[in-house]
């Protein structure tokens, strides 16, 4: 009954105006919140265990009695992973009535993972979006525009929903290249802009060499960005740069910053966090389950992000708890100015190029303000190399699109590097994909490139 009550208080308070929504969810203590998610989670949990196939299947086989459970952690080693979400297809997770469908790449596979939803839930995920941007200073007299991709990809349906509840002007521009999108939204000037971090980066390059106009802020999701590059971005405009964290399997923002830009303040409305495997500083694997999906739940999914949730109140007063800043991932998938990148895509590269050694690594650095991809394949004839990237990049051309519109915006560069033969592997498995912009141990040593 406690419960039903708290929810009941949860749902008019995200159908009130923002500036009302953000009273009363901040007046609601914090064991009420956790009541209200013990009771999300276990009514979740009840849904896929009956509907779903997967779960089903899986908690009949491992013996786990869901009227039992109260709290995720009950779920011993059981979670729910993308390889699940590949192997099985969105079918077997699905609980209710789909009417859309997104689709990611962040994986180290080819095949994407696909996950469905409901338009009641775009709605939802779309009013506490509406709350945050009303936060961080958005107003129904704003000017928004997005440059977000629009091809399979969640975070552009999330925001034009949000902007619904928020009454301001916007455009959708979709992922053009930055120095036409500053042609032509200069006319519009925006007061608020959203894209993905690297986007964001060229699009000051312009307005740096050409002139700026006031904005708000800017809004950068999709991936990762330097210290230092959002600061170079916060002195072109002269208005800061805020992050958001989310996934396509979350359909949405977990997580977004707050005007302090330290960590993300978390959806505990709709998400019950955990850590897994932490180390003692309490750094892990990041786990959710989500708690408001009536289409295609999700339990205990592995993120594959490693982070820390934050108890600690935040300098801004905001009632919501964080997410630590992400420091790495737990696979070799890398987000990057190039995109979603795994040992995938480059094996299909090299593959197509003749007279190339069978051993290769891809190393993700950062110069300047400007993501490099370094392909280092080892090589018998080190004259060959300009020759190998000329053919790198043709075929990144023809097959790849995505990467190579990026490619062109920019957005990163890439090299080869020829290497040694049986230099690479220095004894050990190989490591495809390595991401040293954001190492935790110790930084690997790599071959030199040959003369």
């Amino acid at each position: 009954m406690l419960s039903a009550i708290i929810e009941q208080f949860e749902r008019l308070a995200l159908r009130a105006d923002p500036e009302r929504a953000v009273r009363l969810l901040g007046a609601l203590p914090q064991w009420a919140l956790e009541a209200m998610q013990r009771a999300r989670f276990r009514r979740t949990l009840c849904l896929a265990a009956e509907r779903s196939s997967f779960y089903r299947e899986e908690f009949s086989r491992r013996g786990i009695d869901v009227r039992r459970v109260e709290h995720p952690s009950e779920l011993g080693d059981f979670y729910t992973t993308g390889e699940d979400l590949r192997t099985h297809g969105p079918e077997a997770f699905l609980v209710g009535h789909a009417d859309t469908a997104f689709e990611t790449t962040g994986t180290t596979s080819s095949v994407p993972k696909r996950l469905f939803f409901s338009r009641r839930e775009i709605n939802e995920m779309g009013r506490i979006t509406a709350l945050w941007l009303h936060l961080l200073g958005v107003r129904s007299d704003d000017r928004v525009l997005s440059a977000f991709d629009c091809s399979f990809w969640v975070s552009p349906w999330v925001l034009r929903a949000g902007v619904e509840y928020l009454n301001c002007f916007y455009v959708e521009a979709g992922k053009i290249d930055p120095a036409e999108f500053y042609q032509r939204v200069s006319a519009y000037r925006p007061t608020v802009i959203f894209g993905e971090p690297s986007w964001i980066l060229r699009l000051s390059e312009s307005a740096k060499a050409s002139g700026v106009w006031p904005v708000k802020f800017l809004f950068a999701g999709g991936e990762n960005i330097t210290e230092s590059a959002r600061h170079e971005v916060e002195r072109v405009w002269s208005a800061p740069v805020y992050l958001n964290y989310g996934q396509t399997e979350s359909f949405g923002a977990l997580g977004a910053e707050c005007k302090m830009q330290d960590g993300y303040h978390r959806n505990d409305l709709c998400f019950f966090f955990e850590i897994t495997n932490a180390e003692p500083s309490g750094y892990g694997e990041l786990v959710y389950t989500t708690l408001a999906r009536d289409v295609m739940p999700l339990i205990r999914y592995r993120s594959a992000d490693i982070t820390r949730l934050v108890e600690e109140p935040c300098q801004c007063g905001i009632f919501a708890r964080r997410i630590g800043k992400i420091r790495a991932r737990c696979d070799e998938m890398v987000v990057c100015g190039m995109g979603n990148i795994g040992p995938w895509v480059f094996e299909e590269i090299v593959r197509s190029i003749a007279g190339v050694e069978d051993d290769w690594q891809v190393v993700v650095i950062h110069e300047g303000q400007r993501d490099i991809v370094e392909l280092r394949i080892e090589m018998s004839n080190a004259t060959k190399q300009g020759e190998v990237e000329r053919a790198v990049l043709a075929y990144l051309r023809i097959r790849f699109a995505d990467f190579w519109k990026n490619y062109e915006m920019g957005l990163y560069d890439l090299r080869v590097v020829a290497c040694t033969p049986s230099s690479l592997r220095d004894g050990r498995k190989l490591q495809r994909v390595v991401d040293e912009r954001q190492m935790l141990k110790r930084r690997a040593k790599f071959p030199a490139a040959l003369n």
